[in-house]
């Protein structure tokens, strides 16, 4: 029979709530006495009873923040999110929603500020990707708040995990096709979310990994400045408009973030049909750009399952303690062309 955390707490000549503080790892301890009460819990290898802590969390409310930021994914990201919540019906589960205009990072900021006053039971976050973000995710986690980030990451804070794309490897995968569809040859713009410090992940390693890909195995490929859209639809037409009259030997666009219906309408207008796009997801509107051969190619990177697996990995963690296998739990990387769908859905 294991040791208990009773047992635990006697080893170490402290109280059984600071024994349950480390194991949650909640504020509250010193780090000498924590690092004593850890070392005895890993060598006498404790493992919790998830079913008695699930039993007990049947009682309570949970109460689960979910930030999401104000781009196209964030209806897909709900639905996949209320999905994962009828495999926890026997538990009560309170989701308060909010969202957060993209780059917005002073509302984000203060979102997470009060979460913590809230006491909040855990959250799901689209980050942005600024210092202070990461510092305001790190005072949640202080707090036994546990965090899982959603489609897009951030860089060097301790959330508990990621669900999303590895936006890199699809970013090159995007990189061959569009190399391939071009022969190696013609000028290529790229529209991401912005290119400042807040750019939120994946946009900006997609276009590396993109980049990565023209640059070595395409280098007769131009690529043109990065054109920043802040996910704003008017600065997406505008920009459209400027390349069609001003770059005659436009042959690519790669839209690494929202907007791609917009691309594809100012395409139309101005009769520019032998531009190869190459974008993102499975949304009916791209889906029926595919099907009419404005867009070339779309990578799904699975929105509505990203949103599930991060409900059920926030979700086993509080109820069971369970922690997730890996620290980024990557989606897979689909790649749909018109041929592979039916009347612009996928088969």
């Amino acid at each position: 029979m294991g040791v208990t955390i009773k047992e635990i707490a006697e080893m170490a000549g402290v109280h059984r709530s600071t024994v349950d503080k480390v194991l949650h790892n909640r504020p509250g301890v010193s780090d000498s006495v924590r690092y004593r009460i850890q070392k005895i819990i890993d060598e006498c290898n404790y493992q919790a009873n998830p079913i008695g802590k699930a039993l007990k969390m049947q009682s309570k409310e949970l109460h689960i923040k979910v930030i999401l930021l104000e781009v196209d994914a964030l209806l897909y990201l709900k639905k996949g999110i209320e999905s994962a919540l009828k495999e926890y019906s026997s538990f009560q589960i309170y989701l308060d929603y909010v969202t957060v205009p993209y780059s917005d990072v002073n509302k984000l900021q203060n979102i997470l500020e009060l979460s913590v006053e809230e006491n909040v039971d855990g959250l799901i976050l689209s980050p942005i990707n600024a210092d202070i973000i990461v510092e305001k995710i790190d005072d949640c986690e202080k707090k036994g708040i546990p965090i899982v980030t959603v489609n897009t990451d951030i860089k060097g804070s301790h959330r508990l995990c990621y669900i999303g794309q590895d936006g890199f490897k699809s970013g090159q995968v995007a990189g061959r096709l569009m190399g391939e569809f071009l022969q190696g040859k013609g000028k290529v713009a790229i529209f991401t979310s912005d290119g400042d410090n807040h750019q939120s992940f994946p946009f900006g390693t997609r276009e590396d990994g993109f980049r990565n890909i023209i640059s070595e195995y395409y280098p007769m490929l131009e690529i043109l400045p990065s054109i920043y859209t802040k996910e704003k639809l008017q600065v997406i037409r505008k920009e459209m408009r400027r390349l069609c009259e001003n770059e005659t030997e436009l042959s690519g666009i790669f839209v690494t973030c929202g907007g791609v219906r917009a691309v594809g309408d100012i395409l139309e207008e101005m009769d520019y049909r032998n531009v190869k796009v190459i974008c993102y997801e499975n949304y009916p509107e791209i889906l029926e750009l595919l099907h009419r051969g404005i867009v070339t190619a779309t990578i799904d990177s699975e929105i509505e399952e990203q949103g599930n697996q991060a409900m059920k990995v926030l979700l086993d963690n509080l109820i069971y303690e369970k922690k997730p296998v890996k620290k980024h739990l990557y989606s897979e990387i689909k790649i749909l062309l018109k041929e592979s769908i039916n009347n612009g859905l996928t088969t």
